[in-house]
């Protein structure tokens, strides 16, 4: 029976993919700016990137720190093109992300400081 879900865990590499696929190809963007599309792209990206290093091998806490921090800086030239072109949902969703990452960042940082 265990050996009948351990699919499950690999579903989140295959369903990715085709929902942002999915949802780039079908043209619903209407209004949105090449610019923000290659960003969102590029966040996405990276993320996944992320998840599939820290899934599949035994990467070093440099590393994922680094990554975090490329995801960071993509968030913040996210945020300022988005302010350039006043999108609304794409301001918000940057300033949401920036905070949270800039926390974990501070944490993990913290973290590695006391031990």
């Amino acid at each position: 029976m265990d050996r009948l879900f351990q699919w499950y865990k690999y579903l989140k590499y295959i369903l990715i993919p085709i929902i942002i696929l999915k949802y780039f190809h079908d043209g619903d963007l209407p209004n949105a700016h090449p610019l923000i599309i290659l960003e969102y792209a590029l966040l996405f990206g990276v993320g996944f990137l992320l998840i599939i290093l820290q899934d599949f091998f035994a990467i070093r806490k440099k590393t994922k720190f680094l990554l975090r921090l490329i995801i960071l800086i993509i968030l913040l030239f996210l945020a300022i093109t988005a302010i350039v072109y006043q999108a609304i949902m794409s301001i918000i969703f940057s300033i949401l992300l920036l905070g949270v990452l800039g926390t974990v960042l501070y944490l993990h940082r913290n973290d590695e400081g006391e031990q």
